[in-house]
């Protein structure tokens, strides 16, 4: 081949790498933009026909993002293919692509959890244990905690409470606990050392989430028809211990377990109920005998 032969064969074969490139560029664009166009369309229409319950203007969010980053990254993978694909039509290299194909279905046989790892990732898919935005555990006791950020379908990526993001496999998911869906659950556990005080401590908790609900900072972040439950966990030599729950919109139970705290804690302080054994008066002995320290009531 002389140079004339050679810069025609070079000139021809780019030429087609950039008009089959950009044909891949502006198919991959609109499926992009058909995606979101469609998901939102599909899921809101099924959403529709489903119980009220499990299909919240929350919940259909969190399905259409996830199924929408899936498909998107299933679309940049199919493009990265047709790219190597055309590169490999281009300049005649099919040869090359069966020995790729070869070690990619040996490499698939000798791992065996790669290929459990796909299987579960659809399966998660399709079930819907959890979506991208939940807060869940997965595993056994001792697992990963914190929020979806990415489902694929080999793993599943979680960012815990404290900034860390945890890659894990989708073949060792055999248990997961969401916590958010559909709704979530604040909870606060309380001590009262004194068990005399326990009656007054519960109209303090009612009070308190009472207030909140009016309260029009924190008033949107309580379901409407969802009560407070006050339970009374154990009484015993060291008094007793209350657990409050409260059904919060989903992804809210933080803020509000803090901020009930918070409050709970200043309307105790308030009353003069301690809650622990350094803010607690306890009886005092002298040479009569016992002798119960009084505490100021608070005024009405």
């Amino acid at each position: 081949m002389d140079l004339n032969e050679i810069l025609l064969w070079i000139v021809s074969r780019v030429l087609s790498l950039l008009i089959g490139g950009a044909v891949i560029l502006l198919l991959y664009r609109g499926g992009v933009s058909l995606v979101h166009r469609i998901v939102p369309s599909v899921l809101r229409t099924q959403a529709a026909h489903l119980p009220a319950e499990s299909t919240s203007g929350a919940e259909v969010d969190k399905r259409i993002a996830t199924i929408e980053d899936l498909l998107i990254r299933l679309l940049r993978l199919t493009a990265v293919a047709l790219l190597g694909a055309l590169v490999l039509a281009v300049f005649d290299l099919w040869s090359i692509l069966a020995g790729i194909v070869l070690i990619v279905v040996a490499l698939l046989f000798a791992t065996q959890d790669v290929v459990l790892d796909y299987v579960m990732g659809f399966l998660i898919l399709v079930e819907g244990p959890y979506f991208k935005g939940d807060w869940v555990k997965v595993g056994a006791p001792g697992g990963v905690e914190g929020e979806v950020e990415e489902i694929g379908l080999r793993r599943t990526v979680l960012r815990d409470a404290m900034g860390s993001v945890h890659a894990v496999s989708n073949g060792l998911i055999r248990q997961s606990s969401n916590v958010t869906r559909v709704f979530s659950v604040a909870t606060v556990e309380l001590a009262v050392p004194q068990t005399r005080d326990l009656d007054r401590v519960i109209e303090a908790v009612i009070r308190v989430t009472r207030e909140m609900r009016e309260d029009p900072t924190w008033s949107d972040r309580f379901l409407t028809d969802a009560e407070t439950d006050i339970t009374v966990l154990a009484v015993g030599l060291d008094g007793a211990s209350l657990r409050i729950q409260q059904r919060v919109a989903t992804g809210t139970h933080g803020p509000v377990q803090s901020e009930l705290r918070r409050r709970l804690m200043a309307e105790l302080t308030s009353a003069s109920i301690g809650t622990g054994r350094w803010d607690t008066p306890l009886p005092i002995t002298s040479a009569g005998g016992p002798q119960q320290v009084l505490r100021e009531q608070p005024t009405s």
